[in-house]
């Protein structure tokens, strides 16, 4: 019963009313901008080398840029995108790239907001994000600390409980003796020790584990794509044919449309990429930068990074494999794309690949969860979260989650609902900072 009023709100909120609201910000945003995106591309890559790691807040731009890439490479990029090709086929794979694309603008305006109004609370830590700026918008005694309610709660639960619960799930499949209970135990106290830290341990574990699952991944998902080399073309035309007729084609679920196939397609790269959730704005915000342009473009490169080349390469390796095909689902169907090149070897890789982006969410989601707790408590009891973050860990670990998805789609749809109402109401402010910075 209430798993099904659960499921009826998730699909009320994600309907087309939603989806043409976010395609509509996305263009809006996208043209107002002058296709900041493309023409900026190649200035956002040199902004991320070239930074000096300098700050005043308590992460430096380039820290907050690795947390933000941490955090929007997780699970979902494995699973979540596995589930969108199950679920429509291979044209999935065009519409995550199209999404990937106009998740790149998104995620630009709201970083540059973060930097725009970013301050300092009454303790002296550095604050930032969509508690800020939505303050700006009508309503906005409310909408803050609506959003940060929201965050918090996808923080407690995609970031952390349905991380935690795929690496627990991951390691049990490889590892049969293995008990939940061992992992859970571990992953508590991994998770207390990175939040007793600070900011500053966040940040350091940060560092060191987005590189490692980002170059394991391309390393490994490239060869699979090299592997079947000779299949490319075909599948790359398979792709574009289905993306517009997914009916024709096998695989597809019974009578899935071309609608239903771009929502299903939105849906799970957002989940992954996290563009225009607000939480690279979190993320960000905290840095005490004073340069919104330059923050802006090399943030909007993380959302490149995770929807149009992490993404779009998972579905890529299961198309081309063939692996899209059978009646496998999730990160088995990943398994099984990797396993056409690598063997059995191939559902370690994907185990390896599990763990590592599921302790990078974790540990990012750590800081912005910890941000929204100390916004709504204004700087207080920050031992009661890691407390709350750490049991949650536990709990994801050793529990059957499939009834919290619903909810995460609800909390999710709520914080991309409030923030990008928030960026179209001062896309006029950014559209005139840009335009000003960019001729100055």
């Amino acid at each position: 019963m209430f798993y099904n009023l659960l499921l009826q709100l998730r699909d009320l909120i994600w309907g087309l009313p939603f989806l043409v609201f976010v395609i509509g910000v996305s263009l809006t945003a996208t043209i107002s901008l002058g296709f900041i995106q493309l023409r900026k591309f190649f200035t956002s890559w040199s902004l991320v080398f070239a930074q000096d790691g300098k700050s005043s807040g308590e992460l430096s731009p380039l820290q907050a840029f690795l947390n933000a890439l941490s955090a929007s490479l997780g699970n979902g990029s494995i699973a979540g995108i596995a589930t969108a090709i199950h679920t429509g086929g291979p044209g999935a794979t065009f519409w995550i790239f199209v999404i990937g694309f106009l998740g790149m603008i998104l995620r630009f305006c709201e970083v540059f907001l973060a930097t725009s109004f970013s301050s300092v609370s009454h303790t002296g830590r550095s604050l930032g994000g969509p508690f800020l700026y939505l303050a700006k918008i009508p309503g906005g005694v409310y909408w803050p600390t609506v959003y940060a309610l929201c965050c918090l709660g996808y923080s407690f639960s995609s970031g952390n409980s349905m991380q935690c619960n795929s690496i627990s799930m991951a390691l049990t499949q490889v590892m049969p003796s293995l008990s939940p209970w061992i992992i859970g135990i571990v992953l508590t106290c991994f998770v207390a020790y990175i939040l007793l830290g600070g900011a500053s341990r966040i940040a350091k574990i940060s560092s060191f584990i987005v590189p490692l699952k980002v170059g394991l991944f391309f390393i490994s998902c490239t060869a699979v794509l090299l592997y079947h080399w000779a299949e490319l073309v075909p599948a790359l035309i398979l792709i574009v044919k289905s993306a517009f007729n997914p009916q024709a084609f096998a695989g597809a679920a019974v009578g899935v449309t071309v609608q239903q196939l771009f929502s299903s397609s939105l849906t799970r790269t957002i989940n992954a990429s996290e563009a225009g959730l607000g939480t690279a704005a979190v993320i960000y915000g905290s840095a005490g930068s004073k340069n919104p342009l330059k923050d802006g473009l090399s943030a909007m490169l993380g959302t490149f990074i995770s929807a149009n080349l992490v993404c779009t390469m998972v579905a890529l390796s299961i198309v081309v494999s063939g692996a899209w095909q059978t009646d496998a689902n999730g990160a088995a169907l990943t398994s099984a794309a990797f396993q056409t090149a690598f063997g059995v070897a191939g559902g370690w890789i994907v185990t390896a690949l599990t763990l590592l982006f599921g302790v990078g969410v974790f540990v990012a989601y750590g800081f912005i969860g910890r941000q929204c707790w100390l916004f709504l408590t204004k700087d207080r009891f920050e031992h009661i979260f890691t407390i709350l973050f750490s049991v949650c860990a536990l709990w994801g670990s050793i529990a059957d989650v499939s009834v919290v998805w619903a909810a995460i789609d609800i909390v999710n749809g709520g914080c991309l609902l409030i923030n990008l109402f928030g960026i179209l109401w001062l896309l006029p402010y950014i559209r005139t900072q840009v335009m000003s910075s960019l001729k100055a």
